[in-house]
């Protein structure tokens, strides 16, 4: 044979020898990491046997991963029926057939096209709001998340290209509570979510007067005029506006409108419980006012800026 006809000699390089040893290295780590797995999850059972968690709303130590135990969870008072509109429960009220929006959502032009406020602002859930903007407890924020992700979204549906955008507080008082709830919030919704939504900061509150609280509904929706100033990004999105608490929808809708203004395609509301209206039956829940006075003790009490 000669060196003209003679076949190519094969070039080996050191992936060629090393290539079993590194598949079998692959096996092992794998198998480490399933032992690790196993192992953590058996510490986790033994902590929960020793030391069993307390629930945050009854006090009662309970087998539950979550912060709260299934009884508190299954009492938490539920937004069901709402208008898909406003988010205003819907219990004893008219609505449009033509739109599918309650009646209310007619008396001032809302430029969001949707809400989700899964829950009433009563009882459970207003304990757990207070206890985590008024007792600076930012770590509540993925219980509420978890909370709002499961009872607004049954089933998930695909949400596309969707962008949450926390609904700003004056900064006198977030130096007040220690963080952005509104951000944070909107973080662990991030978070919690299936389709990890980008947060994006791009309102920016102008007001620096006197607070929502202070005025009454009418009012409310009166003081909203250039409220928001918008990032210039916003053009061509769709928004979710987050914010923990509406009201009167006075604010989200001031929000919306400022977006829709700067080039936005949509804009949604999502928020974690809904204030119904005065003199509505729902304003009672097992003998506690919405509103709070009778329901808290003095050291969880702040009026609502919604």
């Amino acid at each position: 044979m000669t060196a003209t006809n003679r076949p190519p000699i094969k070039t080996l390089n050191a992936d060629t020898f090393d290539a079993p040893v590194r598949s079998k290295s692959k096996h092992l780590a794998n198998r480490g990491h399933r032992v690790l797995q196993v192992a953590l999850g058996q510490t986790m059972k033994a902590i929960q046997w020793l030391a069993p968690a307390v629930c945050i709303l009854c006090q009662q130590t309970h087998s539950s991963t979550k912060g709260i135990c299934d009884d508190c969870d299954q009492r938490l008072p539920r937004n069901h029926p709402a208008c898909p509109r406003c988010a205003l429960p819907s219990a004893g009220m008219t609505a449009t057939r033509a739109f599918n929006h309650c009646t209310r959502c007619h008396q001032y032009p809302l430029y969001f096209a949707q809400s989700r406020a899964p829950f009433l602002m009563q009882a459970g859930i207003r304990d757990l709001i207070h206890l985590w903007k008024f007792q600076h407890q930012p770590q509540l924020s993925p219980l509420l998340a978890s909370l709002f992700i499961k009872e607004a979204f049954a089933t998930m549906p695909p949400l596309g290209s969707l962008i949450l955008v926390p609904i700003p507080t004056q900064w006198r008082r977030q130096l007040y509570r220690g963080f952005d709830h509104t951000r944070v919030l909107a973080q662990a919704i991030s978070a919690a979510h299936p389709h990890s939504l980008p947060v994006e900061p791009w309102l920016r509150n102008t007001r620096s007067g006197a607070t929502q609280h202070r005025l009454n509904r009418s009012a409310r929706w009166r003081n909203q005029h250039d409220r928001f100033a918008v990032n210039a990004k916003v053009r061509d999105t769709r928004v979710v506006l987050i914010d923990d608490v509406m009201t009167t929808g006075a604010t989200v809708n001031a929000a919306a409108a400022a977006c829709l203004k700067a080039g936005a395609k949509r804009v949604t509301v999502w928020c974690l419980a809904r204030t119904p209206e005065p003199g509505s039956p729902l304003t009672r829940y097992h003998g506690a006012l919405c509103n709070g006075e009778a329901h808290h003790e003095p050291s969880l009490r702040e009026p609502n800026a919604r």
